[in-house]
């Protein structure tokens, strides 16, 4: 009897101190590629990486999209709009289009001139690597688990 107590003491004592800290936020493949539009403005509330190009600065908001902000007068940036991006970590802007990722893919984005108007370009499928769990821990077992068809946009603490 002594076993079996010390055996589910350690059970117990594993999974209050050991389980992880962060549950991943899955999308199905579709509703994320469908998701990349144009939306209004919005506060910067997580900002990531910074990129210029013309008079334009694009601040990534962590794993949500980019921001888009018109600096033709640098004493009072206007913020334009806000490109959907679950995913998105990282962003860059060449000829005129903005190279973003979408979680595992990497997508060519084509704004209008004025910023009103996006188009998916180009989408190359499966290029990157997953979005990895802030404590890097615990990943695989979940991935060998989750749903076909399914991407993971980002973690967010767990609940418990």
């Amino acid at each position: 009897m002594i076993g079996v107590s010390a055996g589910l003491m350690a059970i117990l004592s594993f999974d209050t101190y050991f389980r992880p800290s962060y549950e991943p936020i899955l999308m199905s493949r579709e509703d994320m590629e469908a998701a990349v539009q144009l939306r209004e403005s919005r506060d910067i509330e997580k900002p990531g990486k910074i990129w210029v190009y013309n008079q334009f600065i694009f601040v990534i908001e962590k794993y949500k999209g980019v921001h888009v902000l018109d600096n033709s007068n640098p004493s009072n940036p206007q913020n334009v709009g806000f490109i959907q991006i679950d995913g998105c970590t990282d962003v860059a802007v060449k000829n005129g289009l903005i190279y973003a990722n979408n979680a595992v893919d990497l997508i060519g984005i084509k704004p209008s001139s004025d910023y009103q108007s996006i188009e998916v370009v180009s989408r190359n499928r499966e290029v990157l690597p997953e979005l990895a769990s802030p404590e890097s821990w615990g990943d695989s077992e979940f991935r060998k688990l989750r749903p076909d068809n399914t991407v993971i946009v980002r973690w967010e603490p767990y609940n418990r």
